[in-house]
């Protein structure tokens, strides 16, 4: 029987406008997908969500991936507001999850730089009965220590535990751990994989 609901925030909570930030920067699409190369599209993108870099060692790595951006790089690093926007049904699908009786969960991959300049984007933490956010632990998805955490934080029993993810290898982790697991679509898509849980 499924009580638990674990929400990726990324692409299922809040949009992760990557896109759209970056082109505030540069609207010159070769010097566009270079931005993208040397952030987004980069593995060192994921060890700021990790934690443990500092802000300064992050964008150092961002510059040596480009040298020649390094102004507009700077310029993009100072401040994340406008990389997450809250889907407008956020807040209202967490309270009818738990009108229903669902306990409410959320384990993204997030940098402390996203939680600190998006944060009115993600004001849906408070609603939630917990969050597991990954620079706080030093532990990203998909590892499968993660999703043990999860489970032991907040004392949880993966069968009961369903999971939203946008992300196809976070799912196969997350089934992988015990816990049943739907790559996020939309939230239609999602309701209705959920009434086929219960």
């Amino acid at each position: 029987m499924i009580k638990n609901i674990i929400f990726d925030i990324g692409n299922v909570l809040v949009e992760f406008g990557w896109e759209r930030f970056l082109k505030r920067f540069s609207d010159n699409p070769e010097e566009f997908d270079r931005l993208v190369k040397a952030t987004v599209g980069n593995p060192d993108w994921a060890e700021m969500d990790r934690g443990v870099l500092s802000d300064e060692e992050i964008l150092d790595l961002f510059i040596e991936n480009d040298p020649e951006l390094e102004p507009k790089l700077r310029t993009m690093y100072k401040d994340y507001n406008g990389l997450l926007v809250q889907f407008g049904y956020a807040k209202e699908w967490i309270d009818d999850l738990k009108k229903r009786g669902y306990k409410v969960y959320a384990l993204s991959n997030m940098s402390y730089k996203a939680i600190r300049e998006c944060a009115d984007s993600m004001d849906f933490l408070s609603m939630m009965d917990g969050s597991i956010l990954s620079c706080y632990y030093k532990l990203i998805k998909p590892d499968p220590n993660i999703y043990r955490l999860l489970f032991d934080t907040f004392d949880l029993i993966p069968q009961e535990c369903v999971f939203f993810d946008d992300l196809e290898k976070n799912i196969e982790a997350a089934r992988a751990s015990g816990m049943s697991g739907v790559v996020f679509k939309n939230k239609e898509q999602a309701e209705a994989e959920l009434a086929k849980l219960l």
